[in-house]
């Protein structure tokens, strides 16, 4: 019979005297996890004569900030090991310390490509601005030579060795840094596109200079779907009229999220030839087309006799189109939807409720508010906090009277939106209020209210709001949460040494078993653990990233086998972009009690990535998301838990209220 060691006890054994390399890489999981402040002994694992070792310590010591580790890592930047210099630079931007820009703006100039392109990564997550000139020039020499025009198809943004790395994480890093004389070297030759690629017309969309014009347009009409769906929204973003053309003609486009990216882009356009493009888009047989539609028609001078159309909407089967189109009537006729409101039942959806709250907040006229006002005195808890969050936009100061009447609500949900309108409308009174109100929390499993009133204390930092803070920070029962407090301390000028966590957040987790794909064995296959994911609409194949996340990935396999995630529904859901699932509550902001650490990686967020959902950093639970595009901006942030190997079809065809029938985990074992 195997005998289970106490935790503490296995931890304690493990960090006297650690020999073998499954102990070492067990240790610095558990060193990781904690967020150790003592740079001791990670550094020992740094100068490991076991190459392994010293690359997940370089991991370790960035995902935990540990900024005493910044000059052995910098060491790390002259190994021979190319794998050791890819590690460090991407660990010195996990990092954050400006402090660390001479050093990675000279790794600009590595010999090995993928050291460049993660250099030029770090210095983004920097904001060293002062770098975007160097790496503008690293993206040019890093071009075919000769090249007129360089086009890329059938690169893997998931791939972190993809050959094409070096140019996109360039690409990437002057998008993020949002230097636009830099990046417009780099797009445009001679007033021309440079390149027909979807990651440099990502770039051009986050930049979305006037200058970039003729790369956005001439984008527009790419082969490659992902750079016209990328088209479309740099070209929404300029608002230009003279590229109305090219947004109509996306709009006809054959693949279903570039028009619906084009819908969203007509809004910024306010016309009747707008108007009736997206009155013909209703037609469509997508859902996510009529949803954005209406999203449209929401945002545009619509006709009185566009109403019945909308109006016969309100009672579609599909919540996310129920939600558009109650959004499009509050912004066209309030006295119509007044009437129609009257006639309905309460909408299951939450997502419905939150809708239409937040379009009569932005409006906050005097029939919206009263409209509001009817929803706060009958609706279900689950919709209150956006009923909050909208009366405390559209009333300001007025709306202190009732937010303090949910401060002490038993949904910690709506004492989240309470707390957060009070932070933004409240005076100093409500001092009082905001500090009991993270008392009152701290029986709360999950930690939402407790980070909505640290931060409200801090927003009115006063001396009784400073020690709340001082307590949350030695004492929380959450871990994110003493981080959260421990930051805003440090923002304040008052911040002591970093906090650890005593113990760990998985003690019943054997970390050594989630380490054991480090150490293949000659006799033991090498295996990528699966979930698969069912719901009516088909099969999701999920590969798990234990390398990267173990923590996460063990956190999802032991939920999915205890039946959690049965039934639940995908609570968010933008159209060709990302799903969301994972909450019990069904509204997005509950979760199964567990707290997560951070576990950014090297691995990208293109198509199909499963990433764990999380509030802020070192606070992922239960919840999680597929992309449907890559997203950049995500790399090197959030914890990417797996991938789609199969049924991206599937993700493409789920909507608001679409559930979770099982999950079944495969792990080898």
């Amino acid at each position: 019979m195997m005998v289970r060691l106490p935790f503490a006890l296995s931890a304690l054994l493990l960090s006297l005297s650690p020999a073998t390399r499954s102990e070492k890489l067990t240790r610095i999981l558990i060193l990781e996890e904690s967020r150790a402040d003592d740079a001791g002994e990670l550094a020992r694992y740094l100068t490991d004569s076991d190459a392994g070792v010293r690359r997940r310590a370089a991991l370790a010591a960035g995902r935990a900030g540990n900024s005493g580790l910044m000059t052995a890592l910098f060491g790390m930047l002259n190994d021979r090991k190319v794998e050791m210099r890819r590690m460090a630079v991407f660990s010195l931007g996990l990092l954050g310390e400006r402090d660390a820009e001479q050093r990675l703006s000279m790794a600009l100039n590595d010999g090995d490509p993928i050291v460049r392109g993660r250099a030029a990564e770090a210095l983004a997550r920097l904001g060293a601005r002062s770098q975007a000139v160097e790496i503008a020039n690293m993206v040019l020499k890093a071009l075919p030579e000769g090249a007129p025009k360089v086009t890329v198809r059938g690169d893997d943004p998931g791939n972190p060795e993809d050959p094409w790395i070096e140019l996109r994480l360039g690409l990437f890093a002057l998008a993020h840094l949002g230097d636009v004389n830099a990046a417009e070297g780099v797009l445009l030759k001679d007033g021309e596109p440079r390149f027909d690629w979807w990651a440099a017309t990502y770039a051009a969309s986050r930049i979305a200079s006037p200058s970039l014009k003729p790369f956005l347009t001439t984008a527009a009409g790419s082969s490659d779907p992902m750079s016209r769906f990328y088209a479309a929204r740099g070209l929404g973003t300029l608002a230009d009229p003279s590229t109305l053309v090219q947004i109509e003609s996306l709009i006809g486009d054959r693949n279903g999220s570039v028009v619906v990216q084009a819908l969203r882009a007509l809004s910024r356009f306010p016309g009747e030839r707008s108007v009736a493009v997206a009155e013909e888009a209703l037609e469509s047989s997508d859902p996510g087309i009529i949803e954005a539609a209406l999203t449209a028609l929401a945002r545009l001078p619509t006709p009185s006799g566009m109403l019945a159309r909308i109006v016969a909407r309100v009672g579609h089967a599909d919540p996310g189109i129920r939600a558009a189109a109650l959004r499009a009537l509050a912004h066209t006729d309030r006295e119509r939807l007044a009437l129609v409101l009257s006639g309905l039942d309460p909408d299951p959806a939450w997502s419905v409720h939150d809708a239409l709250a937040e379009a009569l907040g932005d409006i906050g006229d005097e029939m919206s508010l009263g409209i509001l006002h009817a929803m706060l005195a009958d609706s279900e808890p689950y919709a209150l906090p956006a009923i909050l969050g909208a009366l405390a936009r559209a009333e300001g100061r007025n709306a202190s009277v009732i937010l303090r009447r949910y401060v002490d609500h038993p949904d910690f949900a709506v004492r989240a939106a309470a707390v957060h309108g009070l932070a933004r409308v409240g005076d100093s009174r409500d001092n009082d209020a905001l500090r009991s109100s993270y008392e009152r929390a701290l029986g709360d499993v999950e930690p939402d209210a407790r980070l909505a009133a640290l931060s409200a204390i801090g927003e009115r930092y006063d001396a009784a709001g400073e020690e709340v803070l001082r307590n949350a920070f030695r004492s929380d029962p959450t871990q994110g949460v003493r981080l959260h407090a421990g930051q805003i301390l440090a923002e304040k000028g008052q911040g002591g040494p970093r906090v650890a966590f005593s113990g760990s957040i998985h003690p019943h987790l054997d970390y050594r078993i989630w380490m054991a794909p480090y150490m293949p064995r000659p006799e033991t296959p090498l295996y990528t653990p699966r979930a698969l994911i069912h719901t009516r609409k088909g099969v999701i194949e999920i590969h798990l990233n234990i390398l990267e996340a173990p923590l996460a990935c063990a956190s999802f396999v032991r939920l999915a086998r205890r039946g959690f995630y049965n039934d639940l529904v995908f609570d968010t859901v933008i159209s060709g972009e990302i799903v969301f699932s994972g909450c019990p509550r069904g509204d997005g902001r509950g979760g199964a009690g567990v707290v997560l650490p951070s576990e950014p990686g090297l691995r990208p967020f293109g198509r199909g990535a499963m990433g764990l959902a999380e509030a802020q950093r070192d606070m992922g639970g239960s919840r999680f998301f597929i992309t449907l595009t890559p997203m950049p901006e995500r790399d090197g942030r959030n914890t990417l838990m797996g991938w789609v190997a199969d049924g991206v079809e599937t993700v493409e065809k789920i909507r608001p209220g679409d559930k979770i029938s099982w999950i079944e985990v495969w792990d080898g074992r």
